[in-house]
């Protein structure tokens, strides 16, 4: 009965904090705030330590409480991901999908296959985030994350989609005006737009060009917090970019953008899907993930050698 009671105030604190209230958490769990407060008090009394600070406006964690909340979290998805698992057996896949993306990635690749997915398993609901930012899965309560770069999370199972390249790249007017760089040298002499506070391929204040990732120092009147900003400069003739080739290949092919210095396109780095390390996991999860998985690692536009997707829209002069 203790376990019991314990369950009860673990699940009534973790939705009082993720809600910011008592009254919230009772909304979603069909009981009286009363009620969930008093699963609280219980469980605080029984661990010796006040978990939540109560004000008329709000309630906050303490140190105890912020230290409780993490680590009560996982296992309280473990219980609802082994429920889910019970109740899908043997039934189409359903429920709510919250997915993380990167945003340029997640607009161009990911959005038009949803109708595909949707019609496939219509009773299965997509909540897309196309964010940037990288986010705590676990404690942002996403099922699926799909991001670039390194595939080191031990905490996750992470897949990966594709090689992530990048090039150079600037618009024809711009070019038009500056001259096409031939070497790497010749980008000292360019706008180089950089990202500002990142570590990637395109950090500021040097591209990793080549396969061997040579820093070069590069410098321009530009910098932004976003790659997606960055392409947009580019496109509207501001400088030079070096962008994710599968962001910029759609541009190539309608003009917007010219790649360049071909020879120099970077070590690829990783697209990758990830989601929680579960020993149920949802069927809603494992279909969205072996969908996007089949589809994306099927598009030549992300699987194809970068040298041959880039050759048809090289320009002399």
């Amino acid at each position: 009965m203790a376990a019991l009671e314990n369950i009860r105030g673990m699940i009534g604190f973790v939705r009082a904090v993720k809600t910011g209230s008592f009254a919230g958490a009772a909304k979603e769990l069909g009981v009286s705030p009363v009620a969930v407060s008093k699963n609280v008090e219980r469980l605080e009394r029984r661990l010796g330590v006040r978990l939540l600070q109560r004000s008329t406006r709000k309630l906050s964690l303490t140190q105890e409480g912020r230290l409780f909340y993490e680590r009560c979290t996982l296992p309280l998805q473990e219980l609802e991901s082994a429920q889910a698992a019970v109740k899908d057996k043997g039934r189409s896949p359903a429920g709510r999908l919250r997915v993380t993306s990167i945003s340029p990635f997640g607009v161009t690749y990911v959005l038009p296959l949803l109708p595909e997915f949707s019609r496939r398993y219509p009773q299965i609901e997509v909540e897309l985030r196309l964010d940037d930012a990288i986010s705590d899965m676990i404690a942002d309560e996403y099922d699926v994350g799909i991001r670039a770069g390194q595939m080191t999370d031990g905490t996750m199972i992470v897949r990966e989609i594709a090689p992530l390249y990048f090039i150079v790249c600037g618009a024809p007017a711009y070019l038009a005006n500056r001259g096409i760089p031939r070497t790497p040298a010749d980008l000292a002499s360019h706008n180089c737009m950089r990202l500002q506070g990142q570590t990637t391929a395109a950090r500021s204040g040097n591209w990793l060009l080549g396969s061997n990732s040579a820093s070069l120092p590069v410098s321009g009147n530009f910098l932004a917090n976003g790659i997606t900003t960055l392409v947009a400069a580019a496109v509207h003739g501001h400088g030079l970019v070096f962008a994710p080739l599968p962001m910029v290949l759609p541009l190539f092919r309608s003009d917007a953008l010219v790649p360049l210095l071909p020879d120099w396109i970077s070590k690829p780095a990783h697209l990758f899907i990830r989601y929680p390390n579960r020993k149920h996991l949802p069927m809603r999860v494992r279909s969205f993930v072996n969908f996007m998985l089949d589809k994306l690692r099927n598009n030549p536009d992300l699987v194809s050698d970068p040298h041959v997707l880039v050759a048809p829209f090289l320009r002399a002069g």
